[in-house]
């Protein structure tokens, strides 16, 4: 639960600081990631689901999330071609399920996976398939949005003159 207290306390600090001022200026946020990385990260080491959403519960709800959705083994291969080693916490290395690095992200990712199928489905979150190319997953993000985009102006324009 401290973990999750320190992470949240920085999500708080880049929200007021980073997100809600050009939210408040007309602007469009792309946020990597956000309160539903803890959702997810949070439950996997096996806090309370609704604890962890109620204390995120002052996040700005977004208007549309996506969600990057890529298999643990690409997930691995991807990150082990960049980097010499795994990161501790990401690969789940303080909950102690295996002694391998790898092993350990295999397991602990594939968990953070299942929830956010959960939270997937609780917060309907547009799901990119990122096995493809970054150019494929660009076209789709960029239709995502445009898609979003037209309807918003539309429920503006008939909702209030502009």
């Amino acid at each position: 639960m401290t973990f999750s207290l320190l992470h949240a306390t920085d999500f708080a600090d880049r929200l007021l600081y980073k997100v809600i001022p050009p939210l408040k200026a007309g602007m469009i946020v792309l946020a990597d990631r956000y309160a539903f990385t803890a959702f997810a990260r949070d439950a996997t080491r096996g806090v309370d689901r609704q604890w962890v959403r109620e204390l995120y519960s002052f996040a700005v709800r977004p208007d549309l999330s996506l969600y990057f959705r890529v298999p643990i083994d690409v997930s691995v291969d991807r990150l082990l071609a960049r980097r010499i080693k795994l990161k501790f916490y990401e690969a789940g290395m303080d909950l102690g399920w295996s002694t391998n690095p790898v092993e350990s992200f295999r397991q602990f990712q594939g968990k953070v996976l299942d929830e956010y199928d959960q939270i997937v489905q609780e917060f309907g979150m547009e799901v990119i398939d990122a096995r493809c190319s970054i150019t494929q997953q660009q076209r789709l993000v960029r239709a995502v949005i445009a898609q979003h985009l037209q309807v918003s102006r539309v429920e503006i324009t008939d909702d209030e003159p502009v």
